[in-house]
């Protein structure tokens, strides 16, 4: 008899943790398709920064709520995935989303990171 494995589909997006400052903060979605890096009021609340750190942002993003969503405030923060070490500028947002972050294409590409999901 011989035994096949076949891999089972999925189509989950690829999340993962970081330690940014002194918190570990998890489901930070990594994508692709995304322009901008986001993080949502809720971790910036987590990781205790205030928005007085905040750098001025007129960004409106499309794509939430099926709609438009102005940005907050834009951060860079140092982020530590693993051994990669890097820095991201993120575009704070007021949104109900499932992620605290996400880190988008030019992230990606900046760190010569390869998205690898199966």
């Amino acid at each position: 008899m011989i035994w096949q494995l076949t891999p089972k589909t999925h189509n989950r997006p690829l999340i993962v943790s970081a330690y940014v400052r002194k918190y570990k903060m998890n489901r930070i979605l990594i994508d692709g398709g995304s322009a901008v890096n986001i993080m949502s009021i809720r971790a910036m609340k987590e990781l205790e920064i205030s928005s007085d750190e905040l750098s001025q942002s007129h960004l409106m993003i499309q794509g939430f709520n099926q709609g438009d969503q102005r940005a907050i405030g834009l951060i860079r923060l140092e982020l530590l995935i693993g051994e990669l070490s890097s820095s991201a500028l993120f575009h704070i947002i007021d949104a109900k989303i499932s992620y605290n972050m996400l880190l988008g294409k030019l992230w990606i590409h900046e760190n010569k990171v390869i998205p690898y999901t199966f």
